[in-house]
């Protein structure tokens, strides 16, 4: 593409962008609850803050792995930092954040006196800063992405700002990472710190991501996947495709070896931190720092089998249409998610056999259960895997599900699968088949000729009047890189783990979230965005829950209140007590 034309086309995207990001003056004024993402924050802080208020008024006294993390904590603020709690497996990461937070307060003369609730407030700090850090990702996911494609197409209309920060609340309301907002756990300092080292990294600070990479390792020691493997991958990709079409994930290695002189100075923040990590590994004897007899690293295959129910039961409001249009006939499928495409069906048998058959091996020759796992009736887990062993067939029954939801997530990231253009009332685009006279290529509306009137080329050979509002496109997917990187860093920081437990898929989830193409609807969906303004109840709320905004962020919005809901309800109020502990109220947890 001609140099000047390309910088063109990358300002009118930027003042589209900055449009669509923008409160307008039409139909969009009726989504005001999520046009600023300072609604979206009070949003957060609020349910956060009332949360924290309950857990405090009911369970005022440390509870589970809170006995451990407060009584280290209290090390730490009596300046004790060479003596350690024997049974904590995780960095120091999130005591040195409550001894500057409860510093802070204590110079301020805030605070006098540490209580249990103060400490457990040092997440509410992280979770108050957790939207903004999200809606940065996702920004410059998607605008990384919209100018990587600005050769293939003109314009690309992406997320509403409405459906932009819905998304980042829905993100934010993630039940496992919400839950732990109001306890003394590492977990929403462990996602804030990741997040941070990837915005970082989007802006191409790398002093500050070697910073953020190993500070993030100080919260759990499997980010150090995320920071080094996954954000390391990423710059390869990045670096490649300057001067390499990588259609295979198999030919990154040849390239990789090609043009190692240009790839070896972008990667060596990623090696100091893989060489940091291998550091600590040898001078600890082993990677957790406490309890090592209770988590002794192996090979655990069938985690990478557990996470794809997980990701269903939590994320089927975007994933449902997939399954649908894969089983059920496209006449029988609701106009709005029929694809009318076979590109999202399931696999051919010769691609399915061979995965079900490596997933069965796995199930039959690699399960493994943490005594931990069938021993303690305070956790979900404890219900699930009892389920599971009912019968010794069951497990093996269960792979045609673990393949299903595999296929769903990992198609998820691929994108809607129907591209269509709808009509506007005044804009047209004609395919272009024989050559015809200039005057007749582009259908324009009545206007005296402007300066910077033009018509602008997709790949496709549609072209478009810029004057008029751009045809409507959305983010169609990621790169197999994507999906690959992913799934290599998600499967390094798990298989390691003996114990399974739903907060170490909370990072795997949040990345396969944020890169979730912008969920914008299709075919005769897509063309109803250009309702116009009406004051009719009917129209307005066509345009708050289909027409305007992505019906499958109110499903997900509505399916996380209600979980969070019911887990929170039965944390305060469904406790038990165990008959050798009289007295005691035990309460059930994620």
């Amino acid at each position: 593409m001609n140099p000047a034309l390309r910088q063109q086309l990358e300002d009118d995207l930027t003042q589209k962008m900055e449009d669509a990001f923008r409160p307008t003056t039409n139909m969009e004024t009726l989504l005001p609850f999520f046009d600023s993402t300072f609604t979206t924050w009070a949003i957060v802080v609020g349910l956060s803050l009332l949360w924290h208020g309950l857990i405090e008024h009911i369970v005022p006294k440390p509870y589970l792995d809170e006995f451990f993390h407060v009584q280290q904590a209290e090390l730490y603020l009596q300046g004790r930092f060479t003596e350690w709690h024997p049974k904590i497996t995780t960095p120091p990461g999130l005591y040195v954040a409550s001894l500057a937070y409860l510093g802070f307060l204590s110079i301020i003369r805030i605070i006098d006196r540490v209580y249990v609730a103060d400490l457990r407030r040092t997440n509410m700090v992280a979770a108050s800063l957790l939207p903004f850090h999200v809606w940065f990702v996702v920004y410059s996911i998607l605008d990384s992405y919209d100018r990587s494609q600005l050769s293939e197409i003109g314009f690309k209309y992406t997320w509403s700002m409405s459906e932009l920060n819905h998304a980042i609340l829905n993100i934010c309301l993630f039940p496992p990472l919400f839950f732990f907002y109001g306890l003394y756990y590492t977990d929403v300092w462990s996602v804030l710190s990741v997040l941070t080292t990837i915005q970082f990294y989007q802006r191409k600070w790398r002093r500050l991501t070697i910073v953020a990479g190993i500070a993030s390792f100080f919260f759990r020691q499997t980010n150090v996947f995320w920071v080094s493997i996954y954000l390391g991958g990423s710059e390869v990709m990045r670096a490649l495709r300057r001067g390499h079409y990588i259609k295979f994930a198999v030919s990154v290695v040849p390239a990789s070896v090609a043009e190692f002189s240009v790839l070896y100075p972008l990667l060596k923040p990623y090696i100091g931190i893989l060489c940091a990590f291998a550091f600590f590994v040898l001078w600890n004897e082993g990677v957790v720092l406490g309890d090592k007899e209770n988590h002794v690293a192996s090979i655990h295959l069938a985690q990478m089998l557990y996470i794809w129910p997980y990701f269903m039961f939590f994320s089927f409001p975007l994933l449902y249409s997939y399954i649908l249009n894969a089983f059920i006939p496209q006449r029988y499928i609701p106009s709005p998610i029929r694809t009318g495409s076979t590109r999202h069906q399931l696999p051919r048998l010769m691609v399915t056999v061979p995965i079900m058959a490596i997933m069965l091996l796995i199930v039959h020759f690699n399960t493994i259960v943490h005594p931990f796992t069938l021993a303690d009736n305070r956790h979900y887990m404890f219900y699930v895997f009892r389920l599971l062993f009912r019968h010794p067939s069951i497990k093996y029954l269960v792979v045609p599900i673990y393949f299903i939801c595999a296929w769903a997530a990992i198609t998820g990231l691929g994108g809607l699968p129907n591209v269509q253009t709808p009509e506007h009332p005044e804009s047209r685009t004609i395919q272009k088949k024989t050559p015809e006279p200039p005057q007749s290529r582009t259908i324009r509306r009545k206007a005296p000729e402007h300066p910077d009137s033009r018509t602008i080329r997709g790949k496709a050979g549609r072209e478009f009047d810029p004057r008029l509002p751009p045809p409507v496109f959305w983010h169609r997917g990621h790169h197999v890189s994507t999906a690959v990187l992913w799934l290599g860093a998600t499967a390094l920081s798990l298989v390691t783990a003996p114990l399974v437990e739903p907060r170490y898929f909370i990072i795997p989830w949040l990345i396969w979230r944020l890169h979730m193409p912008s969920p914008l609807p299709t075919g005769e969906l897509a063309g109803k965005r250009w309702l116009k303004k009406s004051r009719s109840c009917p129209v307005r709320l066509q345009a708050i829950f289909y027409a305007k905004h992505d019906h499958r962020l109110w499903l997900e919005f509505a399916w996380f209140l209600f979980v969070n809901y019911k887990v929170c309800y039965v944390f305060l109020f469904e406790g038990f007590e165990w008959p050798q502990e009289k007295g005691k109220v035990q309460r059930f947890m994620w």
